[in-house]
């Protein structure tokens, strides 16, 4: 049985590989979209491993892409993403299962054996909509217990809408996938098959399932969504419009405080969602050497692999911890960079310990910049995203450069081994908005360069005096 493992984090990675080929699967591990892809192009495989967490793919779009490929291959999806509304959309895209992180791999293996089963047995594919069911192998629709009649074209119809249920499906990609036409090409044919659909699916008294999206296509299941800007959609991004006038200038710490609760709540989030990943590789390997009761030979490399993993679960915790810790208002406008940065270095001490991140300074100790609780909580979060997102030993430069009451401070970063590293915008884009939020709250700029391991932060910094040199705040 092989498995195509789609996971960019290399030790999670060898690792489940590893345990699943002692199962006795076939797995080949990909690491980004574009090995996915050639991997599927080149063989068949009877299952799809899938985190969602999976570099700068997302992994919920290269699923529908998969899935409007017309790739029937069950995939399993792994995430640290526990609501419900997650799974359900998930489930919707195409997805066949969803495992939580930390999950335990006993019931991973007992989850890929059921899927394996599943696709096996032609009766267990029926798809499902409230009551509505379809059975690909039978060609048999039913609702309630009504057995309901289509034509072939019908139920090519039918079944696309019944893969996308939840989701709204253009008219033009119904044209291409139904009838082979362009999507260029101007027919009335789906609206006319709908209305096929509609008068054998949705009788007088029942539940309204097909709706129309207007402008758009086609949904099949929950009512079509309100149309944009037609609801309350929540506060931050008016909140933050509100404090526009204050670009370039630093909005005093209270208000800043205020400004910074919505995407620091969002950012949070995003850290436990990276946690998820080493204590899920910790809790399987523990694990698979108990279920083995001595008999696993461990190398002394997975030993050492464990041990990263463990230090860098105690990192992102630290991250959090840091993150969510009251701190007390200051009482001075400025503090020393060099406090400042050995303040943010001990929360990740461990780390530096391990070598996992050997910190190069090149900053003058004389610097003073703004001492708002939010510049130490930005500069925890990208140290504590970037080891989140690269998984090798790295060395880090910070850099920092005064002038004109802004200090500039860069990061920059590199594979000790020299291999190639996550960049700025693959470790921060997801939580960009948020992060804008804060910089700005504090009167800052944030750079990041397109394939560039860099971050670079312009903030407010203590004035100078005439003689080139920063006053000093006692």
């Amino acid at each position: 049985m092989s498995i195509l493992l789609a996971d960019d984090d290399v030790n999670l990675a060898t690792f489940l590989s590893k345990s699943l080929e002692s199962e006795g699967y076939s797995v080949h591990t990909a690491l980004n979209e574009t090995s996915v892809l050639a991997e599927l192009r080149r063989q068949n495989y009877k299952l799809i491993i899938l985190d969602l967490n999976f570099g700068n793919t997302d992994g919920l779009k290269l699923l529908e892409r998969l899935r409007s490929d017309g790739l029937a291959t069950p995939v399993m999806v792994l995430s640290a993403r526990n609501r419900v509304s997650d799974r359900v959309q998930s489930l919707n895209l195409g997805a066949d299962d969803y495992v939580t992180k930390p999950f335990s791999f006993q019931e991973l293996a007992a989850r890929a054996n059921a899927l394996l089963r599943r696709k096996a047995d032609p009766a267990l594919n029926v798809l499902r909509v409230e009551d509505l069911e379809l059975d690909p192998a039978m060609r048999r629709v039913t609702r309630g217990k009504r057995e309901i009649k289509l034509s072939p074209k019908e139920f090519e119809l039918m079944y696309l809408l019944m893969r996308h249920a939840g989701d709204t499906v253009t008219r033009q990609e119904l044209l291409r996938q139904s009838w082979g036409l362009q999507p260029e090409t101007d027919s009335n044919l789906v609206d006319v098959y709908v209305n096929y659909l509609r008068r054998k699916i949705d009788l007088a008294g029942e539940q309204k399932l097909i709706n129309t999206v207007r402008g758009q296509g086609y949904r099949l299941g929950r009512p079509a969504p309100l149309a944009a800007g037609s609801s309350d959609t929540g506060s931050a991004s008016r909140e933050v419009t509100h404090y526009g006038h204050n670009h370039g200038q630093m909005i005093p710490t209270s208000d800043a405080m205020v400004i910074q609760q919505t995407p620091l709540r969002a950012i949070i989030n995003s850290v436990a969602h990276d946690l998820a990943q080493p204590l899920t590789s910790v809790r399987c390997f523990l694990e698979v050497v108990a279920l083995r009761n001595g008999t696993l030979s461990i190398q002394s490399q997975d030993i050492k692999s464990m041990e990263q993993q463990a230090d860098r679960a105690i990192g992102l915790a630290k991250t959090i911890a840091s993150l969510v810790r009251e701190v007390s208002m200051p009482t001075a406008p400025w503090i020393s960079l060099e406090a400042l940065l050995d303040d943010v270095l001990n929360d990740f001490e461990v780390l530096v310990n391990s070598s996992l991140i050997t910190v190069e300074r090149q900053w003058d100790p004389a610097i003073q910049v703004t001492s708002t609780p939010l510049l130490r909580q930005l500069l925890v979060l990208f140290i504590g995203k970037l080891v989140a997102r690269n998984t090798r030993a790295l060395t880090l430069t910070v850099s920092a450069q005064a002038q004109g009451g802004c200090c500039t401070l860069q990061l920059r970063w590199a594979s000790e081994q020299g291999t190639v590293v996550q960049d700025a915008r693959a470790i921060l884009d997801r939580e960009l908005i948020y992060i804008h939020e804060m910089v700005f709250s504090i009167g800052g700029e944030l750079s990041l360069a397109d394939g560039v391991a860099q971050i670079s932060l312009k903030i407010p910094s203590a004035p100078q005096t005439s003689a080139g040199k920063q006053d000093i705040v006692h």
